[in-house]
């Protein structure tokens, strides 16, 4: 799963300090529905579950820059693979063929800005439609990172609803934006085998960190 800009790899245990800090930076939990301080013990933990579970995918987010190396890594997809983030989606449903796309962010600053969640997300969008077999793919954005509706809809992605006063976080109710992507809708704007390079869609905005 890659394009010119991004490979989405598996996860390794050697990974797993850089998530642990890249998911406890405010920047990054900041756009999450749900979020405690994350732990070593309690990742390790979740992709442990996450093995045995038919309901949930992640992957890590690899920039490609044959120039740098964030931290020291022996399992590489390619020599350009740079671990800057991860996305996943959850709540597969092969009866009734839809899923959730899961939260997807960009930890290593210097990498925002540069399309590379976008890509992430097409790239999910494709292995969900044209591989796992789904048919709608739904994505929830808090009104308090509203700017993420504009990331998901260039994406491919359509408001459904606004569900008012759906959550709770930070002491208070919030509304939650319900959005979702259809099989039909994304094949008929990137094709049945989704090829991107810098293209359609660049627009990410405050959508580094989204759920």
């Amino acid at each position: 799963m890659c394009t010119d800009r991004v490979i989405l790899s598996a996860i390794e245990p050697e990974d797993i300090p850089a998530i642990v800090r890249w998911r406890n930076l405010p920047a990054v939990y900041g756009g999450f529905i749900e979020y405690e301080p994350l732990s070593s013990s309690a990742q390790m933990e979740f992709l442990a579950q996450l093995t045995a579970q038919d309901g949930r995918r992640l992957w890590l987010i690899n920039a490609r820059d044959a120039e740098v190396r964030t931290y020291p890594k022996v399992v590489r997809p390619s020599d350009d693979a740079v671990p800057v983030g991860t996305v996943g989606v959850m709540n597969i449903d092969r009866r009734n063929r839809r899923c959730e796309l899961g939260p997807i962010f960009i930890g290593e600053m210097e990498y925002r800005g540069r399309g590379l969640a976008q890509d992430a997300e097409l790239l999910v969008l494709d292995y969900c439609f044209n591989h796992l077999g789904m048919h709608k793919v739904i994505a929830h954005v808090p009104d308090s990172n509203a700017s993420v509706v504009g990331f998901h809809e260039a994406g491919g992605f359509r408001r459904d609803v606004l569900l008012r006063e759906h959550i709770f976080r930070g002491g208070k109710f919030e509304d939650l934006h319900q959005l979702s992507c259809l099989e039909g809708e994304f094949r008929a704007r990137f094709g049945s085998r989704m090829v991107l390079a810098a293209g359609e869609a660049t627009t990410e905005g405050g959508a580094e960190s989204a759920e």
